[in-house]
């Protein structure tokens, strides 16, 4: 493999989805019955979604179901179709669902390989304890045991969870001692659970967050407590990740980003980010990547060389390629989407075939295409499109209230709003809260002078999916000719007034 290939800008990521897994006996019949039960939906809506090759860039794929009254009847198929990815346990392949109402969620996995005869599956939920507290049975209408054993495990994790929670703070300032224990804790208990059975895919996913963790950890120790060997803490780190395997394909899918994470914070490890730091002052994250990429991703790219497994190595570099397609110019990330086709179309085309369609959707939103039209509502009901910009600059961003490095750049922003004149200049901010009531609030929260508008269902809004958002904040700035004219490279605290400069004040 040749590194300069792989050169990545990462971005906030959205946050990990945490993945259960629910025991079913199946076999090798052509399906399995699932019936979910819900005992009140009101205007919400049950779906089963299955779960994609990429947990950012795929398409949704929701399955359908009878439904009669407030019960849903699926048939699974007991195999995996090609190119499907099933994965995780050692007792064979699994199919992963969630059944999903508005924006909560049960992940459920299915195996595709059993010897037994398939049986059906009964879930029964209690909407007001959606997603826990639900009652999963067989068909003889007894509790699955592995679930009560999840179930067990949940619980006996949750005050872990929340102490992690509380120690975040003190470990971003170099306070890693505490946060590493909680984390070991909730390893082992993982492992003693989890181990040898259908859920051991969480327990993977346990152990790479325990990873990343223990790479966080020495980025605050070098930077907060003057720690002088990192380079050799990060090999050990490393060699016995590899060791313990880690960096095995089912780890791997069972972390659903390939080594997204691990690439991410061990590229913050060194000090190539304070050298960043320290010519242009403090920036947001997204920034100092953008202008030290080259160096970073060689970095980044060590990670690569403990991944031994020809399949495992493909599909790391998957999702290392669609992190580059999706937040780079695509005249830098070419190269490496060319290079991953021509290595692996013929050993894994359904790899291939996710990553040639990726480019295409990403091609049709690069500069100087016609940006996508939209209709979009603010609080009172007014109704906001492309058209109506036209002749005018205007800066989409997508953000939330929750989203903290949405807010940070809040203060840029207004000066850049204030700067510009209306006929010249326009911001349209489209919310991917999930809650228009939240959303409300945060409007009434911040203030902010420029149109508010709203799209509803979070990240699978349908503005933010055609425009091939990954994360937030997310910024287009399409020019008065109604086309884009920056995709994904264009920020308030950085360059935007700049641009804006270089395009309305020479005019």
């Amino acid at each position: 493999m040749t590194i300069q290939y792989f050169r990545l800008v990462l971005k906030i990521p959205i946050p990990l989805i945490i993945v259960a897994l629910l025991l079913v006996s199946c076999s090798n019949s052509s399906s399995t019955k699932l019936t979910v039960t819900v005992d009140y939906l009101g205007d919400a809506s049950l779906e089963l979604e299955k779960i994609p090759l990429h947990y950012k860039y795929s398409e949704k794929s929701v399955l359908s179901g009878i439904q009669s009254g407030n019960s849903f009847t699926f048939e699974l198929p007991n195999s995996l179709n090609s190119g499907e990815i099933g994965s995780g346990s050692t007792n064979g392949p699994v199919q992963w669902y969630h059944i999903r109402i508005q924006d909560q969620f049960f992940p459920l996995a299915i195996p595709t390989e059993d010897s037994g005869q398939g049986k059906p599956i009964m879930v029964k939920i209690q909407r007001a304890e959606f997603p826990r507290g639900l009652n999963i049975t067989g068909e003889d209408d007894q509790p699955l045991q592995t679930y009560k054993k999840f179930l067990r495990y949940q619980e006996q994790i949750a005050p872990i969870d929340q102490a992690i929670s509380q120690e975040e703070r003190l470990f971003t300032q170099g306070e890693v001692e505490r946060m590493l224990d909680l984390s070991q804790q909730k390893v082992e208990l993982s492992e003693e659970l989890l181990a040898n059975g259908i859920y051991e895919p969480w327990m993977y996913r346990v152990q790479g967050e325990h990873l990343v963790r223990e790479i966080r950890a020495i980025e605050f120790l070098q930077r907060f407590k003057g720690l002088t060997n990192a380079d050799k803490r990060r090999d050990s780190l490393l060699a016995n990740a590899q060791e313990d395997g880690l960096f095995e394909l089912n780890h791997l899918v069972a972390q659903r980003a390939g080594v997204r994470d691990y690439t991410h914070f061990y590229s913050r490890t060194f000090t190539l980010y304070d050298s960043v730091i320290q010519q242009y002052g403090e920036l947001m994250e997204y920034d100092i990547k953008r202008l030290a990429y080259p160096a970073l991703d060689r970095r980044r790219l060590e990670i690569l060389d403990y991944i031994q497994d020809d399949q495992a190595r493909a599909y790391a570099e998957l999702f290392l390629v669609a992190e580059r397609l999706g937040e780079v110019a695509l005249n830098i990330a070419e190269a490496s989407y060319q290079w991953y086709l021509t290595t692996y179309s013929d050993r894994y085309p359904a790899y291939t075939d996710f990553i040639k369609g990726f480019y295409q959707a990403i091609k049709a939103v690069s500069p100087g295409n016609p940006a996508i039209p939209f209709r979009l509502f603010d609080r009172d009901g007014t109704a906001y499109e492309l058209s109506d910009f036209a002749g005018k600059y205007v800066l989409l961003d997508f953000w939330a209230g929750w989203c903290q490095p949405c807010l940070d750049e809040f203060e840029d922003m207004r000066r850049i709003y204030e700067r510009f004149d209306r006929d010249d200049f326009e911001i349209l901010a489209i919310s991917t809260e999930v809650d228009s009531a939240i959303w409300i609030q945060d409007i009434d929260r911040f203030q902010n002078p420029w149109i508010q508008v709203y799209g509803g269902d979070g990240f699978e809004q349908v503005t933010f999916k055609k425009y091939r958002g990954g994360g937030i904040p997310f910024y287009i700035l399409l020019n008065p000719e109604g086309k884009i004219e920056r995709y994904n490279d264009i920020r308030p605290t950085f360059n935007l007034e700049e641009v804006l400069e270089e395009r309305i004040d020479s005019n």
